[in-house]
């Protein structure tokens, strides 16, 4: 039995999908009864309606022990999904609680009824300049896994990048489209790195085959925000953006609703915390540099990121 947390999420219900057409036997953590029918609808939409019957669905609060430990019941792996983004420093208190204690929970109720655990962390962890406080939530909750890991847990870490995906277009990590589509004119320096969801669950389960406990970033492909941008304008027939605009002015802007209209931003929330991001340039070990994801086919990453962006002109459409 695998049971996967965050499983109404963007990069849970991939691996759902992805383990339930091997056939694995999987139970699914669950507290909104939309978002579980959400999921059912995204398996659908990959012609596997049948395989999401095949689903234990149980609810659980995962910052309750209790709850926890008897979720585990049979359960010899545990992938780890469940988590907040946000850049808003008004969410400082949920992403503590959603990226440390409920962390913290699972790792004490594994430590008690053991499994396997992979805990998907992000490369946002790895900030160490101007780090979010997203980023540094997610390093606290490595810290949890890291602190099992020495109390006997057997535990992988994976550091996703910005992680792309179809279909799940409220995602945080999709907003992307949404600016692409809404700037007009406006380029941004930061550089960081990206993955397919797909190639997340792919990478991650090839990496839980090794018997040594591993912590690796999973980046399949580095892309200014400027190209990524005119990859999406690009594919759906839309101008190139080429007016930069320094990290300053856009903060100021930001603080302009009248001029953030203007320049395409209307009703699309920015924050210091996202603006930073557009502007850090990052760069991370790519899936390639490890030996141990030899053997994972190599994804066009352009041919993908065009595909996702006439899907999305889809998604706006209807």
């Amino acid at each position: 039995m695998i049971l996967v947390t965050g499983a109404t999420g963007m990069l849970g219900a991939h691996f759902l999908l992805h383990l339930a057409q091997q056939k694995q036997q999987l139970r699914a953590v669950y507290r909104d009864e939309y978002k579980r029918e959400t999921i059912g609808a995204f398996f659908d939409y990959n012609q596997c309606q049948d395989l999401f019957d095949s689903v234990e669905w149980v609810k659980v609060s995962l910052d309750n022990l209790a709850e926890v430990e008897e979720a585990l019941d049979g359960v010899k792996q545990v992938i780890h999904c469940a988590a907040m983004i946000s850049f808003n420093p008004k969410d400082e208190k949920r992403l503590f609680e959603a990226n440390v204690t409920i962390t913290k929970v699972l790792v004490n109720a594994l430590l008690a009824k053991p499994a396997k655990l992979l805990y998907i962390s992000s490369v946002a962890a790895l900030e160490s300049d101007e780090r979010s406080y997203y980023g540094h939530s997610k390093y606290l909750g490595e810290l949890e896994v890291f602190r099992g890991i020495q109390e006997g847990l057997d535990a992988w870490v994976v550091r996703p990048g910005v992680i792309l995906s179809d279909f799940f277009w409220k995602s945080p990590s999709l907003a992307l489209f949404k600016l692409a589509f809404r700037i007009k004119d406006l380029c941004f320096s930061g550089v960081t790195g990206f993955i397919a969801a797909e190639d997340v669950v792919s990478s991650s389960l090839k990496l839980m085959e090794q018997q040594k406990q591993l912590d690796v970033t999973l980046v399949s492909h580095h892309l200014s925000y400027c190209t990524l941008i005119n990859l999406i304008r690009g594919a759906v027939g839309k101008s190139t953006a080429h007016r930069a605009l320094s990290k300053k002015k856009l903060l100021t802007v930001m603080r302009l609703s009248k001029i953030m209209t203007f320049l395409g931003f209307k009703r699309l929330v920015l924050s210091e915390g996202l603006i930073n991001t557009l502007y850090s340039e990052n760069h991370y070990q790519t899936l390639d540099e490890y030996s141990v994801f030899e053997g994972l086919k190599a994804r066009d990453f352009e041919a993908y990121l065009k595909n996702l962006a006439l899907n999305y002109k889809n998604y706006k459409r209807n």
